[in-house]
């Protein structure tokens, strides 16, 4: 009876050292590096983390993600109701103005507590295995940026009633760039207080006080032209204001942001990025002390 020939090894092994994990390939008896791009393999890591958490979020829920469009058009009718009947609000289609800031804002909301807990409820992971750690907080901003994508299926869905409140213009193409920059906002802004939150616990408690303070100080529910004269430009320093004005005025207006709301909104962006990634870098190893 002849014998089936042995298997070969394969030639594409994953070695786990301290700094991570690399594609290599087993030649001559040693591993050598694969050459596979740093940067494919990351982003294949964070896509899997991202559909994970994202399917996570709606597991064992019968509606799934229709509690996503419910829950937006739900404080939108609420506010509405009260800022048009009982505060007299003065902005035209001030229905779909709100929409679009609470849509905006819940997104930040949900991801910056998400993240700031990311490395507490996956300590497991962080502890056990090796992976580029940075991936974890990202992954909640993405992964809620998903879920802003997917109520923004209601803005649309009610343009038919608000005809009227829509321009179809050039300025709509400065929308990915406002969406750029706020997702790198979340980005720095979650990678600091991700790793802060393992090394002292009460992070969390004023990441999500200052959020609820922050909403007031950002125009959600209100327009910048309601602001007094002497606070205009600290309200204009506030890059979470500037993208929420900027998307409003592109959908609304027609309106694109001028030169110098994106050297505002850009400079902010480059600052809150840079200053979470040293954050993130100088107590990253730290934190596995405290996981």
């Amino acid at each position: 009876m002849s014998q089936s020939p042995p298997r070969p090894l394969p030639t594409l092994w994953v070695v786990r050292t301290s700094h991570g994990t690399r594609s290599s390939r087993l030649e001559g008896g040693r591993f050598v590096p694969a050459h596979t791009p740093w940067l494919r393999e990351h982003a294949a890591l964070l896509r899997l983390f991202v559909a994970n958490d994202f399917r996570a979020r709606y597991r064992a829920q019968a509606l799934g993600v229709v509690w996503s469009l419910l829950q937006p058009l739900v404080m939108m009718g609420i506010l509405s109701l009260v800022f048009s009947h009982t505060f007299r609000s003065t902005e035209p289609n001030f229905s779909i103005f709100l929409l679009i800031g609470l849509l905006i804002w819940q997104w930040i909301s949900a991801a910056l507590n998400s993240a700031t807990n990311a490395f507490v409820v996956n300590a497991d992971m962080v502890k056990r295995t090796v992976f580029p750690r940075a991936l974890l907080p990202l992954t909640s901003v993405l992964s809620y940026g998903i879920n802003a994508a997917v109520e923004s299926i209601a803005l649309i869905a009610i343009i038919p009633f608000f005809p009227g409140a829509f321009r179809l213009s050039w300025a709509l193409v400065a929308i990915p760039g406002l969406l750029a920059c706020l997702i790198v906002l979340l980005g720095g802004a979650a990678l600091a207080v991700s790793v802060l939150n393992v090394i002292y616990r009460d992070v969390a408690y004023l990441v999500s006080t200052g959020l609820l303070i922050l909403y007031w100080l950002t125009p959600v529910v209100y327009p910048p032209s309601i602001v007094p004269g002497r606070w205009q430009l600290l309200y204009a320093w506030n890059p979470l204001g500037g993208v929420i004005s900027g998307l409003r005025d592109a959908i609304l207006h027609g309106q694109a942001p001028d030169a110098a709301a994106w050297g505002r909104l850009l400079a902010a962006t480059v600052l809150v990025a840079l200053v979470g990634a040293v954050i993130f870098r100088r107590h990253e190893h730290e934190m596995l002390d405290h996981v």
